[in-house]
């Protein structure tokens, strides 16, 4: 809360929902206050730990069960935030199901003056739980997702290598989990030499009363501490995993874990569109061809057509030597995207994915288990506890 001059309060709202105009529409009636939007609660959560918000705003496009469900994990970030949902026409089982989960009120769309202070209001209300510090805010992990759209890219191995960097930079792998959402051919474990006693797919089974707790028996253990949700151990069981099992699941692993590294499969399916609209950070994997060029540019068409925010995704170059053809100046002007890091071409890398161990812990000196641990550097949040190796000089050898 903020006070002008003039003794008028500046609240701090934020806003989700998927429908931009709608979103435009409520920013106009909220003039002179401090507003913040969301496309997704991945995003709002996000801004709940980030700003001092005190108002929550749920659009139409939340106004369905699902929706209802999933936008009331905000109150597991700030349990006495106000959430008010806006609705295309209230019926009496969304009006339910949103107070039932700690809604504070639910109105119809669209927004006009008077509904506005009605949402002022209950900031007001709320105002001495929040004076008086209310519930600690819950910490939510860091969502890093690697993508790549042409297989055998690197896309596993960056994985990997990349979480388990993670593991040692922030001291406490415990704290570090891999979601292997590659649901038909995921390689994760056996990238690990983990044996998973359970998989992605017990998850789905018992969608209905999945908790933490449930979850947390789940997951296998690597070595160093780090745990890993594992891929169907059968292409055919992927079709049990819905992208609402994706959704749930990746939204406890986020309360569960500091960071959350997810594997995607090789194409933009409805699961990993979700994935990556609620990831933090986008590491996309370009290998040093034409096809994986190529393909990179027809994926990020996509997601541009789908408005995705580009500043998440970070360019990383894979195999890359001095004898690669593609010019690098000409490759960040096709894709749009400047190169955030590369991992130099070495015989130790197959050979680490070979013997099912990453190159970072296999062959901590070498070259690319360098640029890898320099890859987690770009989305490692704090002092990394181990000393950090020499940083390389250039890309090419």
């Amino acid at each position: 809360m903020i006070s002008d001059a003039d003794g008028v309060t500046t609240r701090s709202i934020l806003i989700v929902d998927t429908d931009a105009a709608a979103v435009e529409h409520t920013i106009g009636l909220l003039d002179g206050h401090k507003v913040y939007t969301a496309r997704n609660i991945s995003d709002a959560q996000r801004k709940l730990v980030e700003e001092g918000i005190e108002l929550a705003v749920i659009g139409p496009g939340f106004a369905h069960d699902a929706g209802v469900a999933e936008a009331a994990l905000l109150l597991d970030i700030q349990p006495s935030l106000p959430l008010v949902l806006v609705a295309d026409g209230t019926t009496t089982e969304i009006l339910r199901a949103a107070i039932r989960m700690g809604y504070r009120d639910v109105l119809d769309a669209p927004l006009d003056p008077a509904k506005v202070e009605s949402l002022l209001a209950h900031i007001e209300r709320a105002e001495s739980i929040v004076q008086s510090g209310g519930a600690p805010k819950a910490k939510i992990g860091k969502v890093v997702t690697i993508m790549s759209p042409k297989g055998g890219a690197g896309k596993t191995m960056t994985t990997v290598n990349v979480a388990l960097a993670l593991a040692g930079m922030s001291g406490e792998p415990e704290r570090v989990v891999i979601l292997d959402a590659d649901l038909q051919f995921g390689d994760v474990c056996i990238s690990l030499q983990v044996e998973p006693q359970h998989t992605i797919v017990d998850a789905a089974r018992d969608i209905d009363k999945l908790d933490e707790a449930l979850l947390n028996s789940l997951l296998a253990s690597h070595t160093s501490g780090m745990r890993v949700l594992s891929a169907p151990l059968e292409p055919s069981l992927a079709d049990e995993v819905s992208t609402q099992v994706v959704v749930k699941t990746l939204g406890m692993l986020k309360r569960m874990f500091d960071y959350v590294v997810i594997d995607t499969a090789p194409f933009l399916d409805e699961p990993v569109l979700s994935i990556l609209e609620r990831s933090d950070t986008v590491l996309l994997v370009v290998d040093m061809d034409l096809p994986a060029v190529k393909n990179a540019k027809l994926a990020l068409d996509t997601l541009k057509l789908i408005k995705f925010p580009f500043e998440k995704i970070k360019l990383i170059l894979n195999r890359v030597n001095s004898k690669a053809r593609l010019d690098i100046d000409e490759l960040e002007r096709s894709l749009g995207l400047t190169v955030q890091a590369a991992v130099s071409s070495d015989k130790l890398v197959p050979r680490a994915v070979n013997e099912g161990e990453p190159v970072v812990s296999l062959y901590p000196r070498s070259r690319p288990a360098k640029d890898l641990r320099g890859v987690a550097a770009l989305v490692f949040e704090g002092e990394p506890v181990e000393e950090e190796e020499e940083k390389s000089k250039g890309w090419f050898k």
